[in-house]
Order: structure tokens, then sequence, then C-alpha cells
């Protein structure tokens, strides 16, 4: 695969999560207590294209090196990791699952980086700016689930979603 395949691939794949992500924005998410320093919507697709730009740009340079194998390896666990983690927080509203999904994302992104920095420093470099936001999504999760108190597996997303379902179900009831 060349290196546009990489770089195209890891985008499309990121993409995946989108319709979920905008279903929430739309509904449960935007009522949930957040942070102050939530960044607003529109800053997401922009962050997230361009890292998922440089994962692929940063894979496709282990590719072509010698010895690829098993930093490839583990940095596809990694990536099936991250694409797993916008359905259990937007899809399920598994807040608290996804915020601990976010240390395996941290854990499998360090030894991806130190792996790819023994075959292509600027492969591991390339990743830097997506470990920064990781650490910074990490808080972001962090902070949501303090302020989004669970109380025996339910939490705010989840009631949030639950009274839009509800006031839905009434509005066809009344015909509005």
């Amino acid at each position: 695969m060349n290196t546009a395949g990489f770089v195209v691939g890891s985008i499309v794949g990121g993409c995946t999560g989108t319709p979920l992500v905008i279903k929430a924005t739309k509904s449960w998410y935007n009522n949930i207590n957040l942070p102050a320093f939530t960044p607003p919507d529109s800053i997401f697709a922009p962050v997230w294209t361009s890292l998922y730009a440089m994962m692929g740009l940063s894979a496709s340079k282990i590719y072509q090196s010698v010895g690829f194998a098993l930093p490839l390896k583990v940095f596809a666990a990694h990536y099936v990791l991250n694409l797993l983690w916008a359905p259990l927080f937007f899809g399920l509203k598994r807040i608290r699952a996804a915020h601990c999904l976010n240390y395996g994302l941290l854990l499998t992104l360090s030894v991806s980086m130190k792996l790819f920095y023994s075959i292509n420093k600027c492969a591991s470099l390339l990743l830097l700016p997506y470990f920064a936001w990781l650490l910074f999504a990490t808080r972001l999760n962090s902070k949501i689930c303090e302020m989004n108190p669970t109380k025996n597996g339910y939490n705010n997303a989840m009631l949030e979603a639950d009274l839009i379902k509800l006031q839905d179900a009434a509005r066809k009831r009344v015909n509005l």
C-alpha cells in the first residue's frame, strides 16, 4: 500500500464513528454537564482529520521500513481501540468505560511510538500531536465522568438520551 492509501484509509476509518457523534451532539451530549475547557463542536472534525492523516502517514513510514511487522501490529491494535471509543462514548453512552479505554489508548500509543522510534524517528514524532490530544481527551473524559455521576450504572448521558426519547414519544402522541 502506498502513502496515500495509508493516509486516506486512516481518515476514512476514523470517520466511522461520525454518525454517532453527530447524533449525540444533536441530542444528549450538549445536555450533560461539560467542563468549561470543552472545545466547541466545530473543532473536533478538523483536529481528528489532521490526527488521522498523521497517523496514516506515520504508519506508512513504518510499513516502508525493515522490521515493520510487530510495530504495525501494535499500532493496528491501537487503531482498533481508537475506533471503538466513539461507539462506546457516543453510541452506548458508557462515558466511564470510554474513559477506561482512554488509558488503553495511551498505553498502546506509547508502545507504538517507542517501537516506531526504533525504526523511524519521524514516524514516531508524527504521533506526538495525537498523543498530546489523547492526553487532553482523557482529561476531558475524566472531568465529564466527574461532572455526570453514575448511579447503579445509569449516568446523565443515558438520562438525557432517555428524556429525548420520551419527549419524542410524547410529541407523536399529541401529533406535534
